[in-house]
């Protein structure tokens, strides 16, 4: 178990893996998402448009952390297993003191990036790309 001070100074929560001011650190969110419409052919007129099912809605995080100084890499660890796990995870994005639960998620892809490498062999700044997959019925629309 955590200790509550380090949920305070949390950004978001990914299953077990905090992403934090100090330590893995989110540079920034994109999301995507879309629907499926199905076309009919219509004689000689326009198309005729029928909304159908909703597509995949995913989240793209990019993230860095500076392992020499404020750690972060067990966060990373956590974010890799879930990954291998397949399986899904709450996402929760703080807000001020404030989560905002945003659904469950798996996580689809995670790349990694050293820059900078130290005399020890890792490098000093470490850059991340996680992208979520929403899944689940309604995952999106439950809020805490």
């Amino acid at each position: 178990m955590r200790a509550a001070s380090s949920w305070r100074r949390s950004v978001a929560v990914i299953g077990p893996a905090l992403l934090e001011v100090i330590g893995l650190n989110p540079q920034g969110f994109d999301w995507q998402g879309s629907a499926v419409w199905a076309t009919h052919p219509v004689f000689d007129d326009e198309p005729f448009y029928q909304p159908t099912a909703g597509g995949e809605e995913t989240e793209t995080l990019h993230l860095a952390c500076r392992p020499h100084i404020m750690g972060g890499l067990e966060n990373y660890d956590a974010l890799k297993s879930v990954m291998r796990a397949r399986k899904p995870v709450p996402f929760i994005r703080m807000s001020g003191l404030v989560g905002g639960y945003q659904g469950l998620v798996g996580v689809r892809q995670l790349s990694r990036e050293e820059r900078k490498i130290a005399p020890d062999g890792t490098g000093w700044r470490w850059e991340f790309t996680a992208e979520l997959l929403y899944v689940g019925r309604n995952a999106r629309e439950i809020a805490w």
